[in-house]
């Protein structure tokens, strides 16, 4: 009863250190926070002053508003340059759909762009011989103390991966003259070659003019009001008039929510562009600030004649409404956003664009493009809902496997490392699904059905048979510990003579044994008298082994204490693996971009040779047959499939960059293992090993020959009848001495024709003989008893017992 109470006690004690602290704020943070928010109504007192080419850096005009004094030493210059750039790609999707349509009718254009797009960016022919100035934060800023001087997210590479993820569902909105323009706010992650992860995430505020197609965006801090001045920003007179006006509402409402909620807290910069960075709030840290031009090109909605493109751009805006309020319409392939793109840091000096045409090839680079939100969910649910269509092959696959599998004899085959790694996979998949489930409201339900699935599999069925799989080679693991514990001795005190008691037998166990038996053709001592047990006594011997059995058991090599630790620390052991590889796996997104690929590609690696164990035990078991080949090649097919996915298809949900030679890599390695399991079944399981480098293994396919008193050979126990092939030219060497003997499998109690090799006659003629082949010698089985019988039948009889069907002497394993 003590251990629980101290238990709920330590948690108790975890819960008051770890919950928050809700006091109210204190008389400087007070003053802070009122310092902020007149800033804020002083800047958008000055919004409301300003009007349409009011700030004019190349004759020397500023705005009084943080970062757009001249003063402050910005790159403002690049400015015209800028949005000159930003007015012919406008220029050139408008001018290019007024003479397409032959009319002055609106361009068609996304009204709600809540989407992801991606692509790749390149470095501008604006601004490549502008040397960025050292800023004066002091000045600029003085009641902030910036710890260090190195500007975070300065992107110094030619080329780089960008994502831009806009989001205006509640988002304000506002008509004036039949013209509108609302909110939008975006994240963007960018990264280039001396980038870590995924690159830098900024958060980005800005307008959306539906009209235009076009999108202006900045980011905001303590060094940069770009919120507030981004109307100075706008292409046009009456773009500016739009965003003024709609600033002049939301921007009010904004400081209202902060003053409310000063009386309980510290608000927040709801502005901020890395608001999810709280370490920015004790230890601040300079970085570059964005304004970025966005414009959208026209929907791509396929067609093939004139008439029939207008009719679906006219139908666009009933597709975004089905989409946003679905009521079970039909829907098409939905077209993707596509935009050209502008980024320009106006403090750290460089001017950025998408990689596309008409610079670029559109093999190159295709500017930004992705779908819309709701397009996305659709088609992740698809994708996840094929992979929980996966995982529940898998688990069939398993179950079957696991039945057919369901002795000792067979279990006993089994690589516990290639049935470990495919559940360590399973655990992998369902931690992930489970993490993702949280983020993704949309797609809760399914991602974490998909979860379940994946941890059923894992935690029921692949743990149990990983667990009985472990129990029935324990002998084995026992005896490689025996083995190693008498090749490095320990000094005993050797018992006195009295007490020296007679070696025990020799016992072989399903998983392994002590001594190999000698080969059924080797030399049997000449003074040992053969003694052949008729059947009618096995039933005798069999009730006298029960008997002394009953009398005088055996102690047991494990208690139940053991086994119960043995798998309590198998439990432990691979959860612990799991959560290692996992939580590795996440700090390697902090990790530059080629490493982190390398990392990748070397766990898929590894995870893709889920069957080299199991070749590995077929060598040193000298065993085929271990696995159905409905499981080798669907658990193949099934693990290749998502991996596939992600690195072949272009826009996967994951937006993971394609690398086809790596997907070549991968499914040549798995077809490599495969085909090697299948050697190993036709051709026996160390056909490709040297003599010499595996351990010694009995051979069930031994070469027979006719009894040769001075070879000391002897045929299997069984013989009935002869039939000679002599009807080869004489002088042949090929077949000379050659022929077939018939014997009885007791049980199928069929005939069994075997290919014997006269006495005389060498391996080099035996091996050339057509009736010697490897093939033929597959047809049957000798034990070590001597006794012969047709491979199937005996295979069958040795998946439940490891004992010879006529004198029940033990068999070494399969």
């Amino acid at each position: 009863m003590d251990a629980p109470r101290a238990v709920l006690l330590v948690f108790l004690i975890l819960f008051l250190i770890i919950t928050p602290d809700t006091q109210h704020t204190t008389p400087h943070q007070q003053r802070e926070v009122r310092h902020v928010l007149e800033n804020e109504r002083r800047a958008i007192d000055t919004l409301n002053a300003t009007r349409y080419g009011d700030f004019d850096p190349i004759n020397n005009h500023g705005v009084n508003v943080t970062g757009l004094s001249l003063e402050d030493g910005y790159a403002w210059g690049l400015l015209p340059e800028v949005q000159s750039r930003a007015r012919q790609q406008t220029e050139a999707i408008h001018g290019a759909w007024k003479r397409f349509r032959g009319d002055n009718l609106t361009v068609p254009f996304y009204h709600n762009v809540t989407g992801i797009l991606h692509g790749t960016w390149v470095r501008s022919k604006v601004g490549n011989d502008h040397q960025p100035t050292v800023l004066n934060l002091t000045a600029i800023n003085p009641r902030t103390q910036y710890t260090v001087t190195k500007y975070d997210r300065n992107i110094t590479g030619h080329e780089g991966f960008m994502q831009l993820r806009f989001d205006e569902k509640k988002s304000e909105k506002l008509v004036v003259e039949q013209q509108s323009v609302r909110e939008i706010k975006a994240k963007l992650i960018i990264q280039d070659e001396t980038s870590s992860g995924d690159g830098w995430e900024i958060t980005l505020h800005g307008v959306h003019y539906p009209q235009f197609g076009g999108i202006l965006l900045s980011t905001s801090s303590d060094k940069f009001a770009g919120i507030f001045a981004l109307p100075s920003f706008a292409l046009s007179g009456s773009e500016y008039v739009l965003t003024q006006q709609l600033l002049n509402r939301t921007l009010m409402a904004s400081v209202l929510q902060q003053e409310e909620a000063t009386r309980y807290m510290t608000p927040p910069f709801p502005w901020s562009s890395s608001p999810d960075n709280a370490a920015e709030v004790m230890f601040p840290t300079p970085h570059c600030e964005y304004l970025v031009y966005l414009q959208q090109h026209v929907p791509k909605v396929g067609g093939r004649t004139l008439r029939e493109i207008n009719q679906r751009l006219l139908a666009l805006q009933t597709l975004e409404n089905e989409l946003r309020f679905p009521t079970g319409a039909p829907l098409d392939n939905v077209p993707l956003i596509e935009m050209s793109a502008i980024i320009f840091s106006p403090d750290c000096g460089f001017v950025l664009e998408s990689k596309g045409p008409p610079d670029f090839a559109q093999q190159a680079g295709n500017h930004l493009r992705g779908p819309k939100m709701e397009a996305y969910l659709r088609s992740a649910k698809r994708v996840i809902l094929l992979f929980s269509l996966v995982i529940a092959a898998q688990v069939s696959l398993l179950m079957r496997q696991m039945k057919e599998t369901s002795t000792p004899s067979t279990r006993s085959r089994i690589s516990f490392y290639s049935i470990a790694v495919m559940a360590m996979g399973d655990g992998f998949v369902a931690i992930g699904f489970w993490t993702v489930s949280m983020v993704i409201d949309a797609a809760f339900l399914l991602m974490i059905s998909t979860a379940f699935l994946a941890f059923l599999c894992v935690s029921f069925f692949g743990m149990k048979f990983l667990m009985d799989i472990w129990a029935v080679q324990a002998p084995e693991r026992q005896e490689a510990e025996r083995r190693r514990a008498a090749a490095n001795p320990t000094p005993q005190p050797s018992p006195p003579a009295a007490q020296t008691r007679p070696t025990p037998a020799v016992v072989i166990t399903p998983a392994g044994a002590d001594t190999l038996p000698p080969p059924a053709t080797a030399p049997r001592p000449s003074d040992a008298p053969l003694i052949i047990l008729p059947p009618d006594q096995d039933l005798d011997a069999a009730e006298a082994d029960d008997a002394v059995a009953t009398t005088n058991p055996a102690p047991a090599q494990t208690t139940l204490g053991s086994a119960r630790r043995e798998m309590g620390a198998l439990y432990s052991r691979f959860y612990f693996l799991l959560m290692g590889i996992l939580f590795l796996s996440l700090h390697a997104n902090s990790w530059p971009t080629t490493l982190r690929i390398i990392y990748v590609d070397l766990l898929t690696g590894a995870y893709l040779s889920l069957w080299v164990p199991q070749v590995y035990r077929n060598i040193i078991r000298n065993c085929r047959k271990a696995l159905r080949w409905e499981f080798v090649i669907g658990q193949s097919v099934l693990r290749l499939t998502p991996l596939l996915y992600f690195y072949t298809v272009t826009d996967n949900i994951l937006f993971v960059e394609n690398h086809h030679y790596t997907a070549y890599v991968l499914v040549g390695w798995v077809w490599i293992q495969v085909w090697a399991l299948v050697s190993q079944e036709i051709l026996g399981p160390r056909f490709f090993i040297p003599s010499g480098w595996a351990p010694p293994a009995y051979d069930y396919h031994p070469l027979l020959r006719e009894n040769d008193e001075e070879a000391g050979t002897t045929m299997p126990i069984g013989f009935t009848q002869a039939t000679m092939d002599d009807t080869s030219p004489s002088g042949s060497g090929d077949a000379k001495g050659s022929g077939q003997r018939t014997f009885d499998c007791a049980i199928c109690m069929q005939n069994i024709d075997v290919p014997v090799v006269s006495a005389g006659g060498s391996d080099g003629e035996a091996g050339a003989s057509l009736a010697t082949t490897l093939f033929s010698r597959r047809a049957y089985m000798v034990t070590p008893c001597r006794h012969i019988f047709h491979s199937p039948c005996l295979e069958g009889w040795m998946r439940y017992r490891l004992q010879c069907p006529i004198c029940r002497e033990n068999l070494p394993p399969l």
